[in-house]
């Protein structure tokens, strides 16, 4: 254990953007401005072919500081493949992640750094704070599980995936380094992905307080594709293939993954898209209740559900840019 006066190690800040010049200039600056900005040796920006517009702003940020490093690509990579882009131009021996339209709060790097005093931890994630493009007043506390007192963390992320999102991680490089890093191939759910094959060889760790603004923007990937969950389908059968013991617990999985979605599909109004979800949970896993109780609800109730989650409800729309 690493005694409390000595110094904290230090962290590259690794950074995607792709046609997100309205964005990434305010992502900078939530680094820039960390109230521990002396741990960080690099801020490397890996941009994949955006528009002029986007690289104009890259070009004037690329003189903020001089540990910026932006790599300017031609496009097509995918967002694991920038990630393992940056991360192959860096030495520190920890890594945080920031996507271009994410912020983090001041105080992100002082209150993870100090959790990797223990060795056996190679990852930390924490709460965070979601809010609708152009509504940073709408922000809402997610919400996340702590799973990292599990004895097998592999099954607990499997079964309950917290959500751990990328922009609220800092990663010990041992660590991602012994896991292989970020699947370039795998460009829906790479974060699922990463996560399960990193449990695999270290230990987890949560700060149980919001220190990341997610921005929604409806191009994200929940708010716009229809065929999620095939890819949920592609990243649990490939864990699956690594770790045989999670091969029974796929269909629980799916299940839970449809309902999460089809409740998000409600949420964004679209009753027809949320029954498609919601039945395909039932019938991927019948003991789902919770599954159940969402499906009978959207079918047969959809008003007197929505009245159900009152301002709850209301504030979850806000924080997804949806008017109630």
């Amino acid at each position: 254990m690493t005694a409390s006066n000595e110094p904290l190690p230090h962290v590259a800040v690794i950074m995607t953007c792709y046609n997100e010049g309205p964005y990434i200039g305010d992502a900078v600056r939530s680094v820039l401005d960390q109230s521990r900005a002396d741990l960080i040796d690099q801020i490397v920006i890996a941009d994949d072919g955006s528009a002029p517009e986007t690289v104009a702003v890259l070009r004037d940020i690329e003189a903020w500081d001089d540990r910026i490093t932006i790599i300017y690509g031609t496009g097509g990579v995918g967002l694991p493949g920038q990630r393992r882009l940056a991360i192959g131009r860096t030495d520190a021996p920890f890594l945080a992640i920031l996507d271009g339209d994410d912020l983090w709060s001041a105080d992100k790097l002082e209150r993870e750094m100090p959790v990797f005093a223990d060795p056996a931890i190679g990852m930390v994630y924490s709460d965070y704070f979601t809010f609708a493009d152009g509504a940073i007043d709408s922000a809402r506390r997610a919400g996340v599980i702590d799973i990292t007192g599990a004895p097998d963390l592999i099954r607990q992320y499997f079964l309950n995936d917290p959500p751990i999102i990328p922009s609220t991680t800092v990663i010990r490089r041992s660590a991602y380094d012994a896991c292989g890093g970020f699947d370039a191939a795998v460009r829906i759910f790479e974060d699922t992905d990463f996560y399960l094959r990193i449990a695999r060889v270290t230990r987890f760790a949560l700060v149980d307080a919001p220190l990341l603004y997610k921005r929604n923007r409806n191009t994200s990937i929940t708010g716009g594709r229809k065929d999620l969950m095939a890819h949920h389908a592609f990243v649990a059968l490939k864990a699956a293939a690594d770790t045989p013991a999670l091969l029974t617990l796929v269909p629980k999985r799916l299940s839970e993954r449809a309902r999460k979605l089809g409740n998000h599909r409600f949420l964004m109004n679209d009753v027809d898209g949320a029954l498609g979800l919601l039945s395909f949970a039932v019938r991927t896993h019948p003991l789902n209740r919770r599954a159940w109780t969402s499906l009978i609800a959207v079918r047969f109730f959809p008003k007197l559900a929505m009245k159900m989650l009152g301002s709850r409800g209301r504030e979850r729309q806000m924080a997804m840019g949806v008017a109630s």
